[in-house]
């Protein structure tokens, strides 16, 4: 059991749909059982006993498995992909297309729907794969997706997702954890917790914020060491490197002129036994980089090979992304100080606003007191004004009757006495006057 494969279309894990845990451990169980050599699917039978030893419940009960067989039949998928013709398609789908029980045969029956065979027969290339035995102990039904949507990227290392699209996939409704704080503790702290005890990898992460609200969550994929399990019979699971996978993975970064040559297969073949995938990667995707101009893409690609020019060129990558990363954060601090200031401006009107209501609130005593302070601070220029009922006079007088109150009130610091000079020829006299108007 703990040796069963699931192997997905990326387009099928990166899929938007919502099945609880259990729907989606029957989806998987069934996925496992598909053989890589099928050409077309057919009925998948399974034993209810094995299934439930799988999810670890003791009731080997079909009424209650028909029960989520059912609900699992009515879900639906959207799964957005490319043509052959390279235009986008978007299929919606069910995932089951009929299920079938004989009563005291202690098996299930279960088909696929039709349209899913190009996400899970066949499979070359753009798929992932994994052990059945990682998503077996899980008990979120986040933590499965999210574990898929990284496994999908473990070798890249780091997954990025807008904080709306990441919801839409996992299938979070709008009204379930509206607050990020609840989702983040609800979905991404507990996946990051499970797959850390559960799973083959783990994951920490980067929240990025924009208008105070964080927007984008970068994952960042690292393999995970299990503790040993013990087994009955002292079975130890080794991971298998899937060299196909990864070969296939490494072929489908070639041009399309390239992708079928036999010679360029064994050369990356070659190197991908005796350098690993990450050698193989770099180099490939050096010499897509500088051979645009060379006839014999082959020779650049064997050359690169063997004196590993793409390490340097990653290196250089690496660097450049540094300084981008610097110029970035050296605008969102000045676009913190923006916000900063946006609040600051912000804060400032609503204690106006608040003292405009303590204003009209005063006693005509406690009112003139507090007029008489605010005619000391106005500059002898503006005092004029005042008397003589300029409006800006006018509307300079009653900034300082606010600041007075503010002051009085709590709602702002004592500031030194300044005398604030307001010409209407300037910007903020002029802007001082149309609210005055």
């Amino acid at each position: 059991m703990t040796h069963q494969i699931v192997r997905k279309a990326n387009s099928l894990i990166e899929a938007t749909y919502k099945l609880s845990a259990i729907e989606q451990k029957i989806v998987l169980y069934l996925v496992s059982t598909i053989s890589p050599s099928d050409e077309d699917f057919k009925p998948y039978q399974f034993k209810i006993k094995n299934f439930f030893e799988f999810i670890d419940y003791s009731d080997t009960n079909y009424t209650w498995l028909e029960e989520n067989l059912l609900s699992l039949k009515n879900r639906n998928l959207r799964i957005v992909y490319e043509n052959e013709a390279g235009k986008k398609v978007i299929l919606n789908v069910n995932w089951l297309s009929s299920s079938k029980y004989v009563e005291g045969s202690g098996c299930v029956e279960l088909r696929f729907d039709p349209n899913m065979r190009p996400f899970l027969l066949q499979l070359r290339n753009r798929f992932t794969n994994y052990h059945l035995s990682n998503v077996v102990q899980l008990k979120s039904q986040f933590s499965i997706r999210i574990y898929e949507l990284l496994k999908q990227y473990e070798k890249i290392g780091k997954r990025a997702f807008g904080l709306y699209d990441l919801r839409s996939t996992l299938g979070i409704d709008e009204d379930q954890y509206q607050q990020y704080t609840d989702f983040r503790k609800r979905v991404i702290l507990a996946a990051q917790s499970e797959l850390q005890e559960k799973t083959d990898i783990c994951f920490t992460f980067k929240e990025t914020r924009v208008s105070r609200k964080v927007d984008v969550i970068t994952f960042f994929i690292k393999s995970n060491v299990l503790k040993p399990v013990a087994f009955d019979e002292a079975e130890i699971i080794v991971p298998e490197i899937d060299t196909e996978a990864e070969l296939n993975s490494l072929l489908d970064l070639l041009p399309e002129a390239y992708k079928t040559r036999k010679s360029i297969k064994k050369t990356i073949e070659d190197s991908l036994i005796k350098n690993g995938f990450e050698y193989v990667m770099r180099n490939v995707v050096y010499t897509n980089e500088k051979s645009s101009n060379i006839k014999n893409y082959r020779a650049y690609l064997v050359k690169a090979l063997n004196n590993d020019y793409g390490l340097a060129y990653m290196e250089d990558i690496q660097v450049k992304n540094e300084a981008e990363q610097a110029k970035q954060k050296t605008f969102a601090e000045v676009e913190k100080q923006k916000q900063r200031e946006k609040n600051q401006i912000d804060q400032e009107r609503e204690s106006r606003e608040k003292a405009r209501v303590f204003i009209a609130s005063y006693a005509p005593e406690t009112l003139e007191a507090y007029a008489e302070e605010a005619r000391k601070r106005l500059s002898p220029d503006s005092l004029a004004r005042y008397h003589r009922k300029d409006v800006i006079g006018l509307f300079e007088f009653k900034r300082r009757l606010e600041d007075v109150v503010m002051e009085h009130t709590g709602l702002r610091k004592p500031q030194p006495e300044a005398a604030s000079e307001f010409p209407e020829t300037t910007p903020a006299g002029q802007e001082m006057k149309a609210a005055a108007e």
